[in-house]
């Protein structure tokens, strides 16, 4: 699972840390002090990229296909992955340059002329 996005605190991060005190607050007292705001928070520092966001971009598509051919490719990616001990990703975009780079064996393949 991903950690999520880290976003600065909120603008008003005071006014809502004195509003949820008062909340808090005795209302017995009538001499009890009026909870302050707090002063306006700085401005926040922009986010530092990712380590993710250092490599190369990244896509996520899908496609539907035969079974077979989902755990043919599966299984020949788990192989490649355990065998290299490289990332998934890029065993999967080497599959993919050498399909790329058989175009037309592709091209006869789908067209019923194994």
């Amino acid at each position: 699972m991903s950690r999520g996005k880290q976003l600065p605190p909120p603008a008003n991060g005071g006014d809502l840390t004195a509003l949820l005190r008062a909340r808090h607050a005795r209302t017995d007292d009538s001499d009890a002090p009026e909870p302050q705001a707090a002063p306006p928070a700085a401005a926040p520092e922009p986010a530092r990229p990712s380590a993710r966001a250092k490599g190369p971009a990244m896509d996520r598509r899908s496609w539907y296909m035969p079974k077979e051919s989902a755990d043919a490719l599966a299984a020949a990616l788990e192989d490649l992955h355990w065998s290299t001990r490289r990332p998934k990703h890029v065993i999967m975009a080497a599959l993919v340059d050498v399909a790329l780079e058989h175009l037309d064996e592709v091209r006869q393949r789908a067209e019923g002329g194994r």
